[in-house]
């Protein structure tokens, strides 16, 4: 991730960050996973900078001014949702079904825009059915799967507008950003070829 703060280009590096996953359906909406464990590594520090960035996407950009990211995959919330909120939720999915994920920064400047959200909306092909949802809602399921759930690189703009620095979340030779949900509902994420 690099993050600009301002045009005099000082670094202002992430503070903290959070992370959560959300899905919609007509009844409404559900956290199932919300992580604020998130630990911030400088780029100047990490040694394996080449295999993290093997095409040469951040290149171009002060190593001060980059981050690495790593968020715990135990979720730092537990799921307090009781079986009749379950048991109508799942009913509600059949019809329509939404997930996103949501990031959370918190930067020292500029004034007014030191917190920045982004949320993305997973694309259809990488969400898993409705069917798989209920699967592990209901008990009958160990876990379901959310392939790309965010992009590999962005850049968090000195205005608080987060940019997506590459075309593609995943390559062959690159690893994509899943989500793995257990039956127990604590969620884990995982890294996947």
């Amino acid at each position: 991730m690099y993050s600009s703060g301002n045009p005099t280009n000082i670094a202002n590096p992430i503070k903290d960050a959070s992370a959560r996953v959300d899905i919609r359906a007509i009844s409404g909406k559900l956290t199932l996973f919300e992580t604020t464990l998130c630990e911030k590594i400088s780029w100047e520090k990490l040694e394996a900078r080449t295999s993290l960035d093997p095409q040469g996407y951040l290149s171009a950009y002060n190593e001060k001014d980059i981050q690495l990211i790593c968020c715990q995959s135990d979720a730092s919330t537990s799921w307090l949702v009781p079986p009749v909120v379950q048991a109508r939720f799942m009913k509600s999915l059949r019809w329509n079904m939404d997930i996103t994920f949501s990031w959370e920064f918190t930067r020292d400047r500029p004034k007014g825009k030191e917190v920045v959200k982004y949320e993305l909306t997973i694309q259809e092909q990488d969400l898993p059915t409705s069917s798989e949802v209920t699967k592990v809602f209901n008990g009958t399921s160990n876990s379901f799967s959310v392939f790309n759930i965010y992009p590999r690189y962005f850049r968090v703009t000195g205005s608080g507008d987060v940019r997506s620095l590459e075309q593609s979340v995943c390559t062959s030779n690159l690893q994509c950003p899943n989500l793995s949900l257990e039956q127990n509902m604590q969620s884990k994420t995982k890294k996947k070829k």
